[in-house]
């Protein structure tokens, strides 16, 4: 039986755009759209969360479709951040065979939970979350992950842990002896001072600039409060007490990262790492042949201990580079280096306007913009010792797919013509070009190879001989040169990956065979109607007998036993 080829799609959401699962359900129709032998293929999606707003989501779709889990729903009666009455959902789930639940923050403390008059850090409070939390423990979990982006409040959980709290200290200290603490932190920010909790986050929660020092004041009190609390508990609690104002990520959801590091005495983990660790994502990148990751903005924040940066460090463990999908990269070739990134498609290069992208995000990932041309482009011949390099240039219908379809050197002869008139036939646009072996000996051979594949772009026209400019451009191999300002990728091996380099391939192959044939009946002793001028046993002896032609490229070892390209 053969092995399919498993391709694993990870990305976050398109903040403002798509969901994380949306977006992986548009990335797995894009690549059902262009990859050769999807039957070949088998595609797992692991939508990603950070904590915030829709992580419970995320997570119940994956553990879901895990039976062992024993993942369910449980509505829970809890409030708002202005304390109003609502129902909140608590995932419960199994994970290596330990009762567990997960708590999102947002469902109840979250700021989308209000109207934009109604948010004021001054009067919202995290009284909600602790009704939470108690429904969790009474449920009999040994584990509660809570991610907490997307907060409306910042009063560090005092209405959990203080005066007319949720949760009296006395029995959140129970509580963190039977039950682990786990929280979804993406901030370092701590608690107090300039980059603090208020200073930073409580103005994006409707706090204006005369309330700031009010709302620092009082976390200041918040956290003295605290302090004294957790230092008569003695022990754990009370070196933890020390660290209050200073833990990395304290800050986090107007201070509750500090108040679960200290009262409950959690670990503090960046949101994809214990979303990874929950779905078993290590294990499913090292067997995986292509990661795709991605969200809406990616830039140098991406690889600062958020999603994509997670992605790319596992990746590396197993010698593997991922794939990026966004809206719009800022990330430049350095840093993709250093991160071992491999190839980064943003929705910005088919579509410039970034209002437009974020509005029609799911049609541009997808694939399905009508107006969106993708062509792709291959050459053969390149290490010939005679006769011309081929480029060809194809644009496919979309969704094309032939059984056939692949690179062309895995082809036979007769797969290849049979192909080529199909391709011909039914592309909306395609051109082959051809380079001579004057001009490869002139520019070398990989110049030659890019050249052809511009001048076959030129030519692109459809069947009634208009002339197709391409939106974006996909080449075989690692090297190309800018087609003017059309945004192009090149695939290692991409003539076996994408449905038009495989096309492209095959214009490329016939057309230059065909050539070849009709140049073997001039000069018959090379017998390039079998060999195509590559560089076998009989082609090097026929030099060797009757000297070169003028179709041999003078720049290659022509009767060495090594072929120097002198690229």
């Amino acid at each position: 039986m053969v092995s399919k080829r498993k391709i694993l799609i990870v990305p976050d959401k398109f903040k403002g755009s798509l969901s994380a699962s949306q977006v992986a359900n548009a990335i797995e129709e894009a690549i059902r759209m262009r990859m050769v032998h999807i039957s070949d293929l088998e595609i797992e999606k692991i939508p990603m969360a950070d904590g915030g707003d829709g992580s419970l989501d995320v997570m119940y779709d994956a553990l879901s479709k895990d039976s062992s889990s024993e993942a369910q729903l449980m509505e829970v009666e809890c409030c708002d951040p202005l304390r109003r009455p609502l129902k909140a959902p608590l995932l419960l789930f199994r994970r290596d065979g330990e009762q567990c639940a997960f708590i999102e923050m947002a469902r109840c403390s979250g700021l989308t939970l209000l109207k934009e008059e109604e948010r004021d850090p001054l009067k919202s409070d995290t009284f909600g979350l602790g009704l939470m939390i108690r429904a969790a423990a009474k449920a009999g979990v040994h584990r509660i992950i809570i991610g907490i982006g997307g907060s409306a409040t910042n009063d560090m959980g005092f209405g959990i842990w203080g005066e007319g709290g949720s949760i009296p200290p006395e029995e959140i200290v129970r509580m963190s002896d039977s039950i682990t603490f786990q929280i979804a932190c993406d901030v370092e920010n701590p608690l107090l001072g300039p980059g603090g909790a208020t200073m930073v986050y409580a103005p994006q929660k409707g706090a204006i600039w005369m309330t700031l020092p009010l709302l620092e004041q009082r976390m200041e009190l918040y956290a003295e409060k605290a302090h004294s609390i957790l230092t008569s508990f003695g022990g754990e609690f009370a070196a933890r007490a020390s660290h209050i104002t200073t833990i990395p990520g304290g800050g986090a959801a107007g201070g509750l990262g500090a108040a679960f590091y200290s009262f409950f005495k959690a670990e503090l983990l960046p949101g994809w790492q214990l979303f990874a660790q929950m779905l078993s994502l290590e294990e499913k990148i090292a067997s995986a042949e292509t990661i795709i990751t991605g969200e809406g903005r990616f830039d140098s924040q991406s690889l600062n201990g958020k999603l994509i940066d997670g992605i790319a460090s596992l990746c590396r463990k197993y010698g593997k580079s991922p794939v990026v999908v966004c809206g719009e990269s800022l990330v430049g070739p350095e840093l993709l280096k250093k991160y071992k990134i491999g190839n980064v498609y943003q929705l910005m290069d088919i579509c410039p306007d970034r209002q437009t992208c974020i509005s029609s995000a799911e049609v541009l990932l997808s694939g399905n913009d009508p107006a969106l041309i993708e062509a792709g482009c291959d050459e053969a011949g390149r290490g010939c010792l005679a006769g011309p390099v081929f480029a060809a240039a194809v644009v496919l219908p979309r969704g094309f797919s032939h059984p056939l379809l692949n690179d062309s050197k895995q082809l036979n002869a007769k797969q290849r013509e049979e192909l080529r008139k199909i391709i011909e036939s039914e592309a909306v646009a395609w051109s082959v070009a051809s380079i001579n072996a004057g001009e490869i000996d002139r520019i070398n051979i990989l110049n030659a190879s890019i050249k052809g594949m511009h001048r076959a772009l030129d030519n692109l026209k459809d069947s009634a001989g208009a002339k197709v400019t391409p939106s974006i451009i996909f080449v075989d191999g690692n090297r190309f040169r800018p087609y003017g300002k059309t945004p192009y990728h090149c695939i290692i091996k991409g003539d076996s990956k994408l449905s038009c380099i495989a096309a492209a391939s095959i214009l490329a192959k016939t057309h230059r065979d065909e050539y070849m044939r009709r140049l073997a009946a001039e000069y018959p002793q090379y017998g390039w109607e079998e060999n195509m001028a590559y560089p076998t046993a009989k082609h090097r002896e026929a030099i060797a007998l009757y000297g070169l032609t003028p179709y041999h490229r003078r720049s290659f070892n022509l009767t060495g036993n090594q072929l120097d390209l002198h690229i």
